[in-house]
């Protein structure tokens, strides 16, 4: 009720008066009212201009909203008095009794004005004057949809937008995500100047545990949930005032999210929980630009995570051992934890005192000096019982023992060790680790091993490890950690510890970034290029494993990382003096050309358009190629089937970066300029990253050609390729000598089965079963003695180094040794023809069609064929010799009928074993042709075998083979080779039809080769 009058001490009494009450009255002159109780809460004085002045009575106060709604009156305290400017008087109320609990919106608005020192003075005019702006804004923003119980400005601070100024809102419970963010958007529209806002509300969501303890390397699991429905959850760890994302790219983290319609529920699993995980947990749900905000506190007992100690080890001559005490002493870093802590040998323990340095908790203990060699165990023993022991090992040596003498070595002095024993020292300062140095059981020192790196490599390498474990965010820390190892200075590289720490973190930060799809900018990735270019540069070849699997990793690490770049042009270029980075990105809004890249260095890859087409079918892709000067030395040259080579060029790789799940579907054709010109075969080949002992070199996909001292690989995948070049291929004894002498014998023989057949013809082929048996035995011998004469041509270098007349022997062996196979097919059918269908009696005319057609005409058909489909491609011929590409699938043209063939004559034989074995072939048969029949199977029964052995031994050569297996099927090759003329020979000279001809005693020296 609101009574305006002129004394308002006169009308406040007469009201109060109860003797007045109870008091009716009409409201609206209609509906009767009784007033039993009144109470002033608001008294207002009105000014000359007819504004009030209004205030609150004892025991009342103004909402807090009504406070931001009108000014404060003149030099009055805020929110005491405020000046009212029509007759829509507020009232005051009685003071709100606090909730059980508030949701606090802890939030910032970047101000779009110039920042000045005064601001950071709150009695100063501007601090007061904007802090009033934005409690208004805030309040007046959320009052719509919620309660306000009270505000206040935390401060205000410069940024690059203006200035940022920070508040704290408690709204009352009742409250929703949507209300709040229809509040937050309003606060902005509120606040004059305001360029954006960020806003943290807790009170909504919750963690359980709320506390929790957990033991070193136990699992730890928190539950966070909150009564809406939330896309997004982030989990953070605040330590020492510091706020790090934990990720669940790491190895050591699990985070699942569960959304309903109006729950939502976040686990966060660590699996192991160290060190690394204790302080507070901060779970953050977010939604439309508002993060939801509840936290724990988890406290881990800790173990010490590096034992230091005191000496590191100790040898004492027995004849010197004195009643001087022994000191020893173990540190670990004050980490907080309340540590028991023991020395112990045997079954005895020794008093310890405890030493404060720097930030070292250090516990010595002093023993006598042992007699004989004695171990001395410090134990850390956590609340939990957990314990984690450190040993110095003491020995004493006897005067008959063999020792290494105090040594001084590049500055470090080596106190005298036991043979057979390792000496250990510190390393220098400013670095960590330790210097190792073996005294051999001769009593001699050894080479000092330094396993010392830098503060700052240790300090990046913890970092590193932080986020493989999984806490840390990314995109801050990995842009630090590679800053900091690429400045020069900033890490030495001085000791093969450094380079595998260096190798680590490059794998580390390449395999977490990559698992968390994170991407980079130019700058970052080039940071990382230079440092693995840094770490492969040849000074540092001596600290590098011989065996290569490190070298491997940084490969590998390298290509993974180049995958993150940030790419922004359609092309780019990162050269650094070891490593060269280039490529193009490829969007389907312009036009597709070839990738076409090319180094000074000799090298190229070339990627036809039509294939990148293929890949962009779902979205835009980026090519990219490297190029490892370096690496290739840190690499063993020969691995697997590749023994006795060396590497002949540099080593190049090319990526794809697509989103889709088109998989690489065509050819990469890549030069490389060779490295020596010495003779040697070239080998196209790739790392492969899924070999044993860190990977190793193939050649699986890829053809080699050889134009002077330039390499062309074509291959059907991507990865890290080079060029191989043989450097051990030792000549196999005697191998030409018997290879060059069987086909001059199997020559020799030929001919003179050739000659016998030209003598005795007339006499041999009187009855149509000997006609076809001979036809076909001098079509045999003509069509091996012309493939034997081809094959015995590229013996010659100047055959083989021409190009197409390499081809036309390749063409004439491919024709002649199938023709060679169906000549043996037409006599298995014949023979066949001739014991199964023993009443009719085959014309020549038919078996001459026959056999002129499958003994020539097929086979020319399925070498023309090969030579057409197979020569265009440049994959008909072999890399090696003149013969049928086996790679490529050319060598099945060849080998399939020829297979086909070997086959059917056995299974033939088979069955006219088993017809001959009956007491007669038939009474219809002459005795002269079941003779010569007999004949035919003895010739297919002996060549059958030894055509197909031969050329079995001769199809595994095609393949790379172990050394040993390589020898045996070649000599095997080459002693076969010879004895198939021979057995065509030897065929025709033990016919018992031959035999019985006078004139064949003049021709019974001679030698020849019969099939």
């Amino acid at each position: 009720m609101y009574i305006e009058g002129y004394s308002s001490s006169e009308t406040e009494t007469y009201l109060v008066n109860s003797t007045q009450l109870p008091y009716s009255m009409l409201i609206n002159g209609t509906t009767p009212v009784n007033i039993v109780q009144i109470a002033i809460t608001t008294e207002c004085n009105i000014s000359s201009t007819g504004g009030r002045s209004c205030a609150c009575k004892p025991g009342y106060v103004w909402n807090i909203t009504i406070c931001y709604t009108y000014p404060t009156c003149s030099g009055q305290p805020f929110c005491s008095c405020l000046l009212i400017p029509d007759n829509n008087v507020p009232f005051c109320d009685l003071p709100r009794i606090p909730p059980a609990t508030t949701v606090m919106i802890s939030g910032s608005f970047i101000i779009n004005q110039t920042f000045t020192s005064d601001l950071l003075s709150p009695t100063s005019v501007a601090y007061t004057t904007l802090s009033l702006n934005v409690s208004s804004a805030v309040v007046l923003a959320y009052s719509e949809n919620c309660i306000p119980l009270n505000v206040s400005i935390s401060g205000f601070n410069s940024n690059t937008g203006g200035v940022i100024g920070y508040f704290l809102l408690y709204v009352a419970p009742q409250v929703n995500a949507s209300q709040l963010a229809t509040s937050a958007s309003r606060s902005n529209q509120f606040l004059q100047n305001s360029i954006s806002s960020q806003f943290n509300i807790t009170g909504l969501s919750s963690v359980v545990p709320d506390q929790q303890s957990v033991n070193f390397l136990s699992p730890l699991s928190l539950t966070c949930t909150i009564n809406e429905s939330m896309p997004v959850v982030n989990w953070y760890l605040q330590t020492n005032g510091t706020s790090n994302l934990i990720s669940s790219a790491g190895t050591n983290v699990v985070i699942s999210l569960a959304t309903g319609s109006t729950v939502t529920t976040s686990t966060l699993l660590i699996k192991k929980a160290d060190h690394w995980w204790t302080g507070t947990y901060i779970c953050q749900f977010s939604r439309d630009g508002l993060y939801y905000v509840a936290q724990t506190q988890v406290k881990v007992f800790l173990l010490p995570t590096e034992i230091f100690l005191t000496p590191l080890q100790l040898s004492l001559q027995a004849v010197y051992i004195s009643s001087s005490p022994l000191s020893l002493q173990c540190c670990a870093l004050n980490d907080g934890e309340n540590y028991t802590v023991t020395w112990n040998y045997g079954q005895n323990s020794i008093p310890v005192s405890i030493v404060q340095q720097a930030d070292l908790q250090c516990y010595t203990g002093s023993t006598p000096q042992p007699t004989t060699d004695t171990t001395y165990t410090c134990t850390f023993t956590n609340q939990v019982t957990q314990t984690k022991t450190g040993t110095i090992v003491v020995t004493v040596i006897q005067a008959t023992d063999k020792v290494c003498n105090t040594d001084t070595n590049t500055g470090v002095t080596w106190n005298l060790t036991k043979a057979g024993l390792q000496s250990i020292a510190n390393c220098p300062a400013g670095t960590v680790g330790n210097l190792t140095r073996n005294c051999s059981v001769g009593g001699l020192w050894l080479e000092v091993e330094n396993n010392c790196i830098s503060l700052a490599l240790k300090n990046a390498m913890a970092t590193v490890q932080a986020l493989q474990d999984g806490l840390g965010n990314l995109n801050e820390k990995v842009p630090q950690i590679m800053q900091q190892l690429s400045s020069p200075g900033d890490v030495a590289i001085g000791s093969p510890a450094a380079v595998n720490v260096l190798v680590n973190v490059l794998g580390t930060v390449s395999q977490v970034s990559a698992s968390a799809n994170t991407t980079f900018e130019t700058d970052v990735v080039t940071n990382f290029l230079s440092v693995a270019s840094n770490l492969t540069d040849p000074s540092l070849s001596s600290f590098w494993k011989k065996s290569g699997p490190d070298a491997s990793q940084v490969m590998s690490s390298v290509e993974t990382f180049s995958r993150l770049l940030k790419v922004e042009n359609d092309t780019f270029e990162i050269p650094l003096q070891n490593i060269q980075l280039v490529g193009n990105s490829f969007s389907n809004e312009s036009g597709i050309d070839d990738y076409n890249k090319s180094f000074e260095i000799g090298v190229s890859t070339f990627i036809r358009a039509n294939t990148i087409e293929r890949l962009m079918e779902s979205d835009n892709i980026t090519i990219t190629s490297l190029v490892f000067n370096t690496v290739g030395n840190l690499l063993p040259s020969s691995t697997g089937k590749f023994q006795g080579t060396q590497l002949n060029s540099i080593i190049q790789s090319t990526l794809i970066k697509q989103s889709g799940s088109a998989v690489f579907s065509g050819e990469v054709y890549m030069t490389f300029a060779q490295n020596s010109t010495e003779s040697g075969v070239q080998h196209c080949v790739f790392w492969d990253f899924q070999g044993s002992s860190g990977g190793g070199w193939s050649d699986q996909g890829c053809t080699t050609k050889v134009d002077k001292n330039v390499t062309l690989c074509t291959c059907n995948h991507l990865t890290s390729f080079a060029v191989l070049m043989s450097i051990s291929a030792v000549p196999l004894l005697l191998i030409d000598e018997i290879t060059y002498a069987g086909l001059g014998a199997s020559l020799l023989s030929l001919c003179v089965c050739l000659i016998v057949e030209k003598v005795v013809w007339k006499h041999v082929v009187k009855t149509n079963i000997s006609y076809f048996r001979h036809i076909s035995l001098l079509n045999i011998t003509i069509s091996l003695l012309i493939a034997d004469a081809c094959f015995f041509s590229t013996a010659f270098p100047s055959m083989r180094s021409q190009k197409y007349v390499c081809l036309a022997i390749t063409f004439l062996n491919h024709f002649f040794y199938l023709a060679l196979f169906f000549w043996t097919f037409c006599q298995s059918v014949m023979l066949l023809h001739q014991l199964l269908f023993v009443f009719h009696h085959l014309r020549k005319k038919v078996f001459l069609s026959f056999s002129f057609c499958m003994g020539y005409l097929f086979p020319a058909l399925v070498a023309a064929a090969t030579l057409l489909y197979y020569n265009p491609k440049d994959k008909y011929l072999h890399k090696n010799v003149c013969w049928l590409n086996p790679d490529t699938g050319a060598i099945y043209a060849f080998a399939i009928p020829a297979g086909s063939v070997i086959m059917f004559n056995f299974m033939a034989l088979l069955v006219v074993i088993s017809k001959l074995s009956r007491p007669s072939v038939s009474e219809a048969n002459r005795a002269e042709d079941k003779d010569t029949a007999k004949s035919i199977m003895k010739a297919v029964l002996v060549l059958t075998p030894v055509f197909g052995l031969t050329w079995c031994f001769g199809f595994a050569l095609l393949k790379d083979l172990d050394d040993l297996t390589k020898k045996v099927f070649t000599y095997g090759f080459a002693g076969l080779n010879a004895f198939q003329g021979f057995f065509i020979l030897l065929t025709c000279i033990t016919d018992k039809k031959l035999r019985s001809i006078q004139s064949y005693s003049s021709i019974k020296g001679s030698v020849s080769c019969l099939h």
